[in-house]
């Protein structure tokens, strides 16, 4: 299967800036006009919202396809899209979401046990009516989202299943089934694996292990009873991507609880979720997944960075997408980067109904309309991500702490860009005349809110930038000769020896043309490019 390297919209790629739903909002029809409300306040492209097994199949074999249709109508109705979230055999590494009637029977659907033989709110991965059931249903939905959305594709996206694995004290299941598959021979597709990539975690474990060809413990070590979870939780999604992909070929995905706390499985993360440590096993086994995607709620840039480095390096085979992402100043801040520089083709921010103010009519100050702010620089440059998303023309403007400037000097031609997060370099402040509180010299680059934005280069001399308080100076890379110009080189001229041909502010329209609205001249462009967040897409032509 080749895989899919973004979203598509009736057979053209599409850049997903999204809103997930609350777990309950699409138990009550209403709740749903919340998720809306919030995604378009926000300026979302999408929705990500779950269909639990439990509603769709209350009772086994009765079908509640009204309850995809009213999701997928509401979507319609708000000129959204949509990713339907499959919240089946796990959600956060439990079986909640499943059925009465899978959870009351459980010598039929086979539990998890502990290794004292006592049951866990898991269902085993390797009991065969588990997964007939969960992918029967599963099966039946892309059945229906076929038959009744093909032709709109108003759903872009399925997850199958969320945060997969064993959260439940142990890092592998107990039970006969179980048992039994830790006792077998690791598959001989682990083993190509290593073989194919030497530099792996597991190769280096299977190496260190001596190579052996045995059951899990005998290949792997202590790490073998956790990666017989990830395979079996990994074989089970693939299963059951291969079987819909049959019905209705869309991207299909699964998502990642990210490792914390102590480094225990099963206790700080669900034994066998596709955490940068078990990472190797999906790889090897999801041949039938778009991409596997991590959640990532990390407080600090750096750490979130770290996460991120294992997923990326895949990203010629696994396309990168941000599925869960946290409410807060510095996911907004992140949004722009993991876009700018990691190259991810979507993004999606969990719960946004909460940034809404309590009577649903505005956004609330500080995150949300931060959070809005970056939604807003994104959807300007929509329609042009999915051409320069990962590649070496698009840059991430970031403030990372108090620095006062960033130099971007990997721009193919004669420029460069120097990056001003304090004014200019004569201290003037000026913007324009719709940006007053940005003007105070007191002031500026202290807002709370993060500088930040993207950098485009569309040619040699064309670029395009979308951002939140800075400016940018483009000025001639050095002469051979080692010559300085002083014009360059006084703070008083470096800005207004800029040799540009135009600057405008403007927007893309859907087939990627840029439609200039404001020109800028005199003022304000004498003083470096100015970037807020409302000036949508600067287009900046240097002579």
């Amino acid at each position: 299967m080749e895989r899919k390297k973004f979203f598509t919209v009736k057979g053209k790629p599409f850049f997903s800036i999204g809103v997930q739903a609350h777990n309950s909002d699409n138990s009550t029809p209403g709740f749903l006009n919340y998720t809306c409300n919030a995604a378009k306040m926000l300026e979302a492209n999408t929705v990500a919202v779950p269909v639990p097994w439990e509603l769709y199949e209350s009772e086994e074999g009765n079908y509640n396809d009204g309850l995809v249709k009213n999701l997928i109508d509401t979507c319609r109705e708000n000129d959204l899209r949509l990713v339907i979230l499959w919240f089946g055999t796990w959600k956060n590494g439990s079986m909640e979401y499943a059925p009465a009637w899978v959870k009351r029977d459980t010598e039929r659907f086979q539990r998890v046990l502990l290794n004292d033989g006592k049951k866990t709110l898991n269902l085993s991965p390797f009991c065969p009516e588990n997964f007939n059931a969960d992918c029967r249903a599963f099966c039946r939905m892309m059945e229906f989202v076929r038959d009744y959305d093909a032709e709109e594709n108003t759903v872009i996206g399925v997850q199958i299943q969320n945060e997969a694995g064993i959260h439940s004290g142990t890092r592998r299941d107990f039970c006969p089934f179980g048992n039994e598959a830790f006792l077998a021979k690791v598959p001989e597709i682990l083993f190509d694996y290593c073989e194919k990539e030497p530099d792996s975690l597991l190769n280096k474990v299977w190496q260190s292990c001596g190579a052996k060809k045995g059951n899990w413990s005998e290949s792997f070590g202590t790490n073998g009873a956790e990666w017989l979870s990830a395979y079996g939780v990994a074989d089970y999604i693939n299963r059951m991507a291969a079987a819909a992909r049959k019905i209705y070929d869309t991207f299909y995905y699964t998502n990642a609880w990210l490792s914390t706390g102590r480094g225990m499985a099963g206790v700080d993360w669900p034994a066998g979720t596709p955490q940068p440590r078990n990472l190797d096993i999906y790889y090897a086994v999801c041949a039938d997944l778009d991409t596997i995607a991590p959640d990532v709620y990390l407080p600090d840039p750096s750490l979130y960075r770290a996460v991120l480095e294992p997923y990326w390096k895949k990203r010629d085979e696994f396309a990168l997408y941000i599925p869960e992402s946290g409410r807060t100043n510095l996911s907004a801040k992140m949004m722009l980067e993991t876009v700018g520089t990691w190259g991810t083709i979507g993004h999606h921010v969990f719960g946004g109904e909460s940034l809404l103010t309590d009577d649903q009519q505005a956004l609330t100050k500080d995150e949300g309309e931060c959070m809005m702010h970056s939604f807003h620089m994104l959807r300007q440059l929509e329609p042009v991500l999915c051409t320069y998303s990962g590649t070496d023309r698009m840059h991430t403007i970031m403030r990372q702490s108090v620095e006062e400037d960033q130099l971007i000097e990997d721009l193919d031609g004669p420029y460069r860009a120097y990056v001003s997060f304090t004014g200019t370099l004569d201290k003037y402040f000026r913007m324009d005349f719709r940006h007053k509180e940005y003007c105070r010299e007191e002031t500026f680059g202290t807002y709370s809110e993060s500088q930040r934005g993207i950098l485009i280069q569309e040619s040699e001399k064309v670029f395009y930038i979308t951002g939140q308080n800075f400016r940018v100076f483009f000025y001639p890379k050095d002469d051979p000769d080692g010559s300085l110009s002083a014009t360059y080189a006084c703070a008083k001229t470096f800005g207004d020896n800029a040799e540009f041909i135009s600057v405008t502010e403007g927007h893309f329209d859907p087939d990627g043309n840029y439609v200039p609205e404001v020109w800028r001249t005199g003022d304000e462009v004498r003083h470096g490019v100015f970037a807020l967040w409302d000036n949508n897409v600067i287009r900046v032509e240097m002579l």
